[in-house]
């Protein structure tokens, strides 16, 4: 089964945050980026977007959980699929 894009963002810490809520609440995400951000601390022309992925058959549920937990300004500015 393939995994499913639930978030974005290129601030690491709101990615630890979503991770960490996922997983709290029973779920398997992953973290995904391009770069390895020890060696790019920074952004450049998008490169560096961290994408908050889970396994298909979770993803309705951690859109229901993103969505309760994030504000509207969190959502807008770190979209996902």
């Amino acid at each position: 089964m393939a995994d499913v894009t639930v978030y974005r963002t290129w601030d690491e810490p709101m990615a630890d945050m979503c991770v960490g809520l996922l997983r709290a609440e029973g779920l398997n995400p992953l973290k995904v980026t391009d770069i390895v951000r020890s060696v790019h601390p920074f952004t450049v022309d998008g490169l560096g977007e961290i994408e908050v992925r889970v396994p298909e058959d979770e993803s309705v549920r951690a859109d229901e959980i993103i969505s309760a937990r994030f504000s509207d300004t969190d959502k807008d500015n770190n979209t996902g699929d």
